[in-house]
């Protein structure tokens, strides 16, 4: 099993869960290292346009004398985004329906 296929087999919780459309892991940068995601669902270009989202909040918490952005959500009419931590070097991008993904998912802070 390659590195890559241990990490997309990390993946596989999330997906279990009902309304979950992707899990994606993904460098600081932006760049996607591992993804379980529907069809219809770009993981490159998500993983590419979250970068941005990431830039922006950290620069944000800078100018805000904090360390780091812990999480940053996006809600859409219908589906929601959620970016977290999963290790020193990657994120966790959970994409799904608003009731996949709600408040109370965030808030507990579900990682592995």
């Amino acid at each position: 099993m390659t590195t890559s296929d241990a990490l997309a087999s990390k993946l596989a919780p999330y997906r279990e869960r009902p309304g979950v459309k992707a899990a994606l892991l993904i460098s600081h940068d932006g760049f996607l290292v591992a993804s379980s995601a529907d069809a219809e669902i770009d993981a490159e270009a998500v993983a590419a346009h979250l970068g941005g989202a990431i830039d922006i909040a950290a620069r944000l918490a800078d100018e805000l004398a904090q360390n780091e952005t812990r999480l940053i959500t996006v809600e859409l009419d219908d589906l929601n985004i959620v970016l977290a931590p999963f290790s020193d070097e990657l994120l966790l991008c959970l994409i799904g329906t608003t009731d996949a993904i709600s408040l109370e998912y965030r808030l507990r802070g579900e990682r592995a």
